[in-house]
C-alpha cells in the first residue's frame, strides 16, 4: 500500500492537482450525467466526456502558473455571481452590528446600532425625524 503512495507522490510531484475549479467541473460534469440518464439529448454524454478530459488535463499539468490563473478567474466569477444572489447583504464588515435604514422623505441612507431598542433616527441629510426598531 505504502508502495503505491509512494509511486503516486512521485508521479504527481510538479503537476497541479485539484482546486475549486477542479471540484466545480467535477460536479457540473457529474450533474450533466444524472440529466443525461433520464433525458435523451444526443450531445450530453459528449459534453460530460469533455468537461472530464478538461478536468483530469488540468489536474494533472504541469503548468502551474496557467492552471492558478484560470482557478483565480474562476474564483472571482464565483464571487461576483453569489453576491449577486447574496443581493450584497454581508458585503460590509460591521454588517452584523449595524442597521441600514433609508430616509423616507429623501432616501439617504442611514446606518444606526443594532440592539438599541426602539430609537428616533434623525435623518443627517433634510433632517425628518423616524422611528424605527434597532
Amino acid at each position: 500500500m505504502n508502495n503505491w503512495r509512494d509511486r503516486w507522490n512521485r508521479f504527481m510531484y510538479g503537476r497541479y492537482g485539484q482546486d475549486q475549479f477542479s471540484r466545480f467541473l467535477l460536479i457540473v460534469g457529474l450533474v450533466f450525467l444524472l440529466i443525461g440518464m433520464f433525458v435523451r439529448i444526443p450531445f450530453i454524454s459528449t459534453l460530460v466526456l469533455f468537461i472530464l478530459v478538461y478536468d483530469y488535463y488540468r489536474m494533472f499539468s504541469r503548468n502551474v502558473a496557467r492552471r492558478s490563473a484560470e482557478n483565480q478567474k474562476y474564483l472571482e466569477i464565483r464571487d461576483r455571481v453569489t453576491a449577486f444572489f447574496r443581493g450584497r447583504k454581508g458585503s460590509s464588515p460591521d454588517a452584523g452590528t449595524y442597521h441600514i435604514y433609508r430616509c423616507p422623505k429623501c432616501g439617504q441612507k442611514i446606518r444606526v446600532p443594532k440592539g438599541k431598542g426602539m430609537i428616533m433616527i434623525t435623518c443627517p441629510k433634510c433632517h425628518t425625524e423616524f422611528r424605527k426598531r434597532s
